[in-house]
Protein backbone atom coordinates (compact mmCIF):
# COMPACT_ATOMS: atom_id res chain seq x y z
CA UNK A 1 0.00 0.00 0.00
CA UNK A 2 1.10 3.55 -0.66
CA UNK A 3 0.08 7.00 0.54
CA UNK A 4 0.62 10.72 0.10
CA UNK A 5 0.80 13.02 3.09
CA UNK A 6 1.21 16.66 4.09
CA UNK A 7 1.33 18.75 7.28
CA UNK A 8 -0.72 21.90 7.77
CA UNK A 9 -2.21 24.33 10.20
CA UNK A 10 -6.01 24.50 10.10
CA UNK A 11 -5.99 27.71 8.08
CA UNK A 12 -4.22 25.92 5.23
CA UNK A 13 -6.59 22.98 4.90
CA UNK A 14 -7.84 24.33 1.57
CA UNK A 15 -4.29 24.01 0.22
CA UNK A 16 -4.31 20.32 1.14
CA UNK A 17 -7.66 19.82 -0.57
CA UNK A 18 -6.41 21.51 -3.74
CA UNK A 19 -3.29 19.30 -3.68
CA UNK A 20 -5.50 16.23 -3.21
CA UNK A 21 -7.69 17.22 -6.17
CA UNK A 22 -4.66 17.67 -8.42
CA UNK A 23 -3.39 14.15 -7.64
CA UNK A 24 -6.81 12.51 -7.83
CA UNK A 25 -6.92 13.17 -11.58
CA UNK A 26 -4.14 10.61 -12.01
CA UNK A 27 -4.65 8.37 -8.97
CA UNK A 28 -8.38 8.01 -8.32
CA UNK A 29 -7.90 5.60 -5.41
CA UNK A 30 -5.22 7.60 -3.64
CA UNK A 31 -4.64 7.38 0.10
CA UNK A 32 -4.09 10.92 1.34
CA UNK A 33 -3.23 11.78 4.95
CA UNK A 34 -3.13 15.25 6.50
CA UNK A 35 -1.56 16.05 9.87
CA UNK A 36 -3.09 19.17 11.44
CA UNK A 37 -0.77 20.61 14.06
CA UNK A 38 -2.38 23.67 15.59
CA UNK A 39 -5.75 22.96 17.24
CA UNK A 40 -8.32 20.30 17.95
CA UNK A 41 -11.27 21.95 16.23
CA UNK A 42 -13.23 19.77 13.85
CA UNK A 43 -11.99 19.77 10.28
CA UNK A 44 -14.68 19.13 7.70
CA UNK A 45 -14.31 15.80 5.92
CA UNK A 46 -13.39 15.92 2.25
CA UNK A 47 -13.70 12.81 0.12
CA UNK A 48 -11.27 10.20 1.50
CA UNK A 49 -8.70 12.54 3.08
CA UNK A 50 -7.66 11.12 6.46
CA UNK A 51 -7.05 13.72 9.17
CA UNK A 52 -4.50 13.12 11.94
CA UNK A 53 -3.82 15.15 15.06
CA UNK A 54 -0.65 15.87 16.97
CA UNK A 55 -1.85 13.84 19.95
CA UNK A 56 -1.77 10.66 17.83
CA UNK A 57 1.91 11.18 17.05
CA UNK A 58 2.71 12.02 20.68
CA UNK A 59 0.94 8.93 21.99
CA UNK A 60 2.43 6.53 19.42
CA UNK A 61 6.03 7.74 19.55
CA UNK A 62 6.44 9.63 22.86
CA UNK A 63 10.24 9.36 22.97
CA UNK A 64 10.63 10.46 19.37
CA UNK A 65 8.24 13.34 19.81
CA UNK A 66 10.05 14.46 22.96
CA UNK A 67 13.06 15.27 20.76
CA UNK A 68 11.15 18.01 18.93
CA UNK A 69 8.55 19.01 21.51
CA UNK A 70 10.51 22.21 22.17
CA UNK A 71 9.32 23.51 18.78
CA UNK A 72 5.69 23.61 19.89
CA UNK A 73 6.10 27.35 20.44
CA UNK A 74 6.31 27.59 16.63
CA UNK A 75 3.82 25.03 15.36
CA UNK A 76 3.29 26.67 11.98
CA UNK A 77 6.96 26.56 11.04
CA UNK A 78 9.65 24.73 13.04
CA UNK A 79 7.40 22.06 14.55
CA UNK A 80 5.64 21.42 11.27
CA UNK A 81 8.95 21.02 9.43
CA UNK A 82 10.53 18.85 12.12
CA UNK A 83 7.52 16.54 12.11
CA UNK A 84 8.08 15.31 8.55
CA UNK A 85 10.26 12.29 9.39
CA UNK A 86 8.09 11.36 12.34
CA UNK A 87 4.85 11.53 10.35
CA UNK A 88 6.35 9.35 7.62
CA UNK A 89 7.49 6.85 10.25
CA UNK A 90 4.00 6.88 11.77
CA UNK A 91 2.35 6.07 8.43
CA UNK A 92 4.83 3.32 7.61
CA UNK A 93 4.81 1.57 10.98
CA UNK A 94 1.25 2.05 12.22
CA UNK A 95 -1.01 2.69 9.22
CA UNK A 96 -0.07 -0.27 7.06
CA UNK A 97 1.74 1.53 4.26
CA UNK A 98 4.83 0.27 2.46
CA UNK A 99 5.59 3.54 0.65
CA UNK A 100 4.84 7.16 1.45
CA UNK A 101 5.39 10.51 -0.23
CA UNK A 102 5.50 13.73 1.77
CA UNK A 103 4.38 16.84 -0.12
CA UNK A 104 4.30 20.47 0.89
CA UNK A 105 0.71 21.72 0.71
CA UNK A 106 1.56 24.38 -1.90
CA UNK A 107 2.30 21.84 -4.64
CA UNK A 108 0.09 21.05 -7.62
CA UNK A 109 0.29 18.06 -9.98
CA UNK A 110 -0.02 18.14 -13.76
CA UNK A 111 1.05 14.63 -14.77
CA UNK A 112 0.87 11.14 -13.34
CA UNK A 113 3.09 10.77 -10.23
CA UNK A 114 2.75 7.01 -9.82
CA UNK A 115 6.22 6.38 -11.27
CA UNK A 116 7.60 7.92 -8.06
CA UNK A 117 6.23 5.01 -6.05
CA UNK A 118 7.75 2.62 -8.60
CA UNK A 119 11.14 4.22 -7.93
CA UNK A 120 10.72 3.13 -4.31
CA UNK A 121 10.87 -0.50 -5.42
CA UNK A 122 14.63 -0.10 -5.82
CA UNK A 123 15.46 2.74 -3.43
CA UNK A 124 14.44 3.51 0.14
CA UNK A 125 14.43 7.30 -0.29
CA UNK A 126 13.86 9.77 -3.14
CA UNK A 127 14.94 13.42 -2.97
CA UNK A 128 14.61 16.18 -5.58
CA UNK A 129 17.43 18.65 -6.28
CA UNK A 130 16.66 22.33 -6.27
CA UNK A 131 18.41 22.53 -9.64
CA UNK A 132 19.48 26.07 -8.84
CA UNK A 133 21.86 27.77 -11.26
CA UNK A 134 25.18 25.96 -11.58
CA UNK A 135 26.85 29.13 -12.88
CA UNK A 136 27.46 31.91 -10.37
CA UNK A 137 28.05 34.40 -13.20
CA UNK A 138 24.59 33.80 -14.66
CA UNK A 139 22.57 33.73 -11.43
CA UNK A 140 24.71 34.39 -8.37
CA UNK A 141 21.70 34.56 -6.04
CA UNK A 142 20.52 31.03 -6.71
CA UNK A 143 24.08 29.74 -6.92
CA UNK A 144 24.80 31.11 -3.43
CA UNK A 145 21.61 29.53 -2.09
CA UNK A 146 22.97 26.09 -2.91
CA UNK A 147 25.36 26.62 0.00
CA UNK A 148 22.89 28.17 2.43
CA UNK A 149 19.49 26.69 1.58
CA UNK A 150 20.46 23.16 0.64
CA UNK A 151 20.96 21.06 -2.47
CA UNK A 152 17.57 19.36 -2.19
CA UNK A 153 14.07 20.68 -1.61
CA UNK A 154 12.29 19.25 1.42
CA UNK A 155 8.87 20.03 -0.03
CA UNK A 156 9.05 16.54 -1.50
CA UNK A 157 10.36 13.43 0.23
CA UNK A 158 9.50 9.84 -0.68
CA UNK A 159 10.43 6.71 1.24
CA UNK A 160 9.54 3.11 1.96
CA UNK A 161 9.63 0.92 5.07
CA UNK A 162 13.35 0.29 4.71
CA UNK A 163 13.99 3.98 5.39
CA UNK A 164 13.14 3.98 9.11
CA UNK A 165 16.80 4.42 10.12
CA UNK A 166 17.05 7.35 7.69
CA UNK A 167 13.92 8.93 9.16
CA UNK A 168 15.21 8.46 12.72
CA UNK A 169 18.48 10.12 11.75
CA UNK A 170 16.65 13.04 10.11
CA UNK A 171 14.47 13.52 13.18
CA UNK A 172 17.52 13.54 15.45
CA UNK A 173 19.16 16.16 13.23
CA UNK A 174 16.03 18.32 13.43
CA UNK A 175 16.10 18.04 17.20
CA UNK A 176 19.64 19.42 17.15
CA UNK A 177 18.97 22.65 15.27
CA UNK A 178 16.15 24.20 13.31
CA UNK A 179 17.42 27.58 12.17
CA UNK A 180 18.25 29.52 9.02
CA UNK A 181 21.73 30.72 9.85
CA UNK A 182 25.26 29.51 10.56
CA UNK A 183 25.13 27.04 7.70
CA UNK A 184 21.77 25.53 8.71
CA UNK A 185 18.43 25.73 6.96
CA UNK A 186 15.81 24.12 9.22
CA UNK A 187 14.95 20.51 8.23
CA UNK A 188 16.06 20.93 4.62
CA UNK A 189 19.82 21.29 4.98
CA UNK A 190 20.14 17.82 6.49
CA UNK A 191 19.05 16.29 3.19
CA UNK A 192 22.48 17.26 1.82
CA UNK A 193 24.01 14.51 3.95
CA UNK A 194 21.60 11.68 3.17
CA UNK A 195 23.24 10.47 -0.06
CA UNK A 196 26.58 10.41 1.79
CA UNK A 197 25.60 8.59 4.97
CA UNK A 198 22.94 6.38 3.34
CA UNK A 199 24.42 5.90 -0.16
CA UNK A 200 22.72 2.58 -0.88
CA UNK A 201 19.28 3.84 0.07
CA UNK A 202 18.95 7.37 -1.27
CA UNK A 203 18.27 8.18 -4.92
CA UNK A 204 18.57 11.72 -6.25
CA UNK A 205 15.67 12.05 -8.65
CA UNK A 206 16.82 13.22 -12.09
CA UNK A 207 13.37 13.94 -13.51
CA UNK A 208 13.42 17.73 -13.90
CA UNK A 209 9.66 17.95 -14.16
CA UNK A 210 9.42 17.34 -10.40
CA UNK A 211 9.45 20.35 -8.07
CA UNK A 212 9.41 22.95 -10.83
CA UNK A 213 9.80 26.42 -9.25
CA UNK A 214 11.27 29.87 -9.76
CA UNK A 215 14.67 28.77 -8.43
CA UNK A 216 15.27 26.29 -11.27
CA UNK A 217 14.37 28.39 -14.32
CA UNK A 218 17.93 28.30 -15.69
CA UNK A 219 18.76 24.63 -15.16
CA UNK A 220 15.23 23.51 -16.05
CA UNK A 221 14.30 25.66 -19.09
CA UNK A 222 10.62 25.64 -20.03
CA UNK A 223 9.83 24.82 -23.67
CA UNK A 224 6.44 24.95 -25.40
CA UNK A 225 5.97 21.75 -27.37
CA UNK A 226 2.70 20.77 -29.01
CA UNK A 227 0.64 22.93 -26.63
CA UNK A 228 2.39 21.48 -23.58
CA UNK A 229 5.14 23.00 -21.46
CA UNK A 230 8.10 20.60 -21.29
CA UNK A 231 11.25 20.98 -19.20
CA UNK A 232 14.41 20.95 -21.33
CA UNK A 233 12.22 19.74 -24.18
CA UNK A 234 12.28 16.31 -22.49
CA UNK A 235 10.55 16.18 -19.13
CA UNK A 236 6.78 16.70 -18.72
CA UNK A 237 5.89 18.80 -15.70
CA UNK A 238 4.83 16.44 -12.92
CA UNK A 239 4.37 19.00 -10.15
CA UNK A 240 5.04 22.67 -9.52
CA UNK A 241 6.01 24.19 -6.18
CA UNK A 242 3.87 27.33 -5.93
CA UNK A 243 5.82 29.35 -3.39
CA UNK A 244 5.27 33.10 -3.36
CA UNK A 245 8.46 33.46 -5.37
CA UNK A 246 7.25 31.03 -8.03
CA UNK A 247 3.91 32.82 -8.31
CA UNK A 248 5.50 36.27 -8.51
CA UNK A 249 7.93 35.13 -11.18
CA UNK A 250 5.08 33.79 -13.31
CA UNK A 251 2.95 36.90 -12.90
CA UNK A 252 5.74 39.36 -13.68
CA UNK A 253 6.33 37.57 -16.97
CA UNK A 254 9.72 36.03 -16.23
CA UNK A 255 8.23 32.53 -16.25
CA UNK A 256 5.27 33.23 -18.52
CA UNK A 257 4.96 29.71 -19.96
CA UNK A 258 3.75 28.51 -16.58
CA UNK A 259 0.88 31.02 -16.44
CA UNK A 260 -1.79 28.57 -17.72
CA UNK A 261 -0.65 26.06 -15.08
CA UNK A 262 -0.94 28.70 -12.38
CA UNK A 263 -4.47 29.47 -13.61
CA UNK A 264 -5.39 25.81 -13.06
CA UNK A 265 -3.98 25.99 -9.55
CA UNK A 266 -5.92 29.16 -8.83
CA UNK A 267 -9.11 27.39 -9.88
CA UNK A 268 -8.43 24.55 -7.43
CA UNK A 269 -7.70 26.96 -4.57
CA UNK A 270 -10.81 29.05 -5.22
CA UNK A 271 -12.93 25.89 -5.26
CA UNK A 272 -12.07 25.41 -1.59
CA UNK A 273 -11.68 29.02 -0.39
CA UNK A 274 -13.55 31.73 -2.27
CA UNK A 275 -12.72 34.25 0.48
CA UNK A 276 -8.99 33.69 0.42
CA UNK A 277 -7.22 36.86 1.63
CA UNK A 278 -3.65 38.13 1.59
CA UNK A 279 -3.38 37.74 5.36
CA UNK A 280 -3.23 34.00 4.87
CA UNK A 281 -0.01 34.35 2.87
CA UNK A 282 3.31 35.11 4.44
CA UNK A 283 4.71 38.64 4.60
CA UNK A 284 6.90 38.22 1.54
CA UNK A 285 3.83 38.51 -0.67
CA UNK A 286 3.72 42.09 -1.92
CA UNK A 287 0.45 41.88 -3.82
CA UNK A 288 -2.88 40.42 -2.77
CA UNK A 289 -3.91 37.15 -4.32
CA UNK A 290 -7.22 38.72 -5.21
CA UNK A 291 -5.41 41.17 -7.49
CA UNK A 292 -3.26 38.33 -8.81
CA UNK A 293 -6.38 36.40 -9.76
CA UNK A 294 -7.63 39.45 -11.67
CA UNK A 295 -4.36 39.68 -13.54
CA UNK A 296 -4.59 36.05 -14.53
CA UNK A 297 -7.95 36.65 -16.14
CA UNK A 298 -6.62 39.36 -18.48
Amino acid sequence: MQAYTTIITTSHYFYAKALYDSIKIYDSHLNFHVLVVDNENEVEPYENIVIHRLKEIKKTFPDDYALIEKYEIDKASNLRWALKPLLLKYLLLTQGYDKTIFLDPDLCFYNNPLFLFEELNNHSVLVTPHWRSSDAFIDSGNFDLLFTGGLFNAGFFACNKKAIAVLDWWLKCCSYRMEKQNGFYVDQIYLNLMPIYFPNQVKVLQHKGCNVANWNMIECPRVKKENEVIIEGTYPIVFIHFTNGTISTILNGRDALLKPLLEKYVTLLKKHNRDFKTSQMDNSSKQSWINRFKKLKK
